[in-house]
């Protein structure tokens, strides 16, 4: 009771606005975006999917051309949306701002997938940023993550552990590179920490903000494959479905 009486007086003193367009109704309040925004952000849902990457098919093969025409070292991608430019803007938000909020509407739905998940006793997880100096995750250079919500519900609802197996070499961003150049240059970008050196766990989840072209979350999961994984599965925010 004492609980519920100060979230109120909290939503009365500093009330949670919407993240896009700043209004403040019950569902900016409850979700970070006002009604408005959240009919605006929807997405239309696809016939198919790939069962590998969940890009959107229009027939029912199992396996995307992508998937299916180069080495894909990840076991399976769930994304809780795929990416319009609303969402795109939401989610630019949450990683260059630090707007925690937004990531409330992001992760809805996610406890429906982490509970699926459950099933495939997975070992721990990984937070795999955008960008980081040294580090994939590191809470001395970099103290908030865009995909740290995503690690929250995992942590509560899978009780598995957060593992930090990973370094980055280069400090250049994928975004803005081509399609080829973010393989190209994912290649180069990822090492396995001397302590992990094969000895990854056998299961892990990988957490990223979004999926792109998936070049970052395949390396990632050759380089722990390498090093004793034997299934990776990724949970992101957003996909990218063009």
């Amino acid at each position: 009771m004492r609980y519920l009486f100060f979230l109120r007086i909290l939503d009365f003193f500093f009330p949670l606005l919407c993240g896009i367009c700043g209004r403040e109704d019950f569902f900016s309040l409850k979700i970070g975006l006002c009604k408005r925004c959240i009919y605006a952000a929807r997405t239309a849902k696809p016939s198919y999917r790939c069962n590998v990457c969940s890009s959107p098919m229009t027939t029912p093969f199992a396996v995307c051309e992508f998937c299916d025409s180069r080495n894909v070292f990840f076991t399976k991608v769930i994304s809780l949306r795929d990416r319009n430019d609303l969402l795109g803007e939401l989610l630019n938000k949450l990683k260059s701002n630090h707007e925690y909020p937004v990531s409330i509407f992001l992760s809805l739905g996610i406890r429906k997938f982490l509970r699926e998940l459950k099933i495939l006793d997975l070992d721990a997880c990984i937070l795999l940023p955008s960008y980081s100096k040294n580090r994939i995750f590191n809470s001395d250079l970099r103290p908030f993550s865009p995909s740290s919500r995503l690690y929250e519900e995992t942590k509560r609802i899978l009780r598995i552990p957060l593992i930090d197996p990973l370094t980055k070499t280069s400090r250049e961003r994928q975004a803005g590179k081509s399609f080829s150049d973010r393989f190209f240059h994912a290649y180069s970008a990822w090492d396995i920490h001397p302590n992990w050196k094969d000895r990854c766990p056998s299961k892990i989840l990988l957490l990223d903000d979004v999926f792109t072209t998936g070049a970052s979350v395949n390396e990632a999961s050759r380089i722990l494959k390498k090093n004793g994984t034997k299934s990776v599965y990724v949970l992101t925010y957003l996909r990218v479905s063009d």
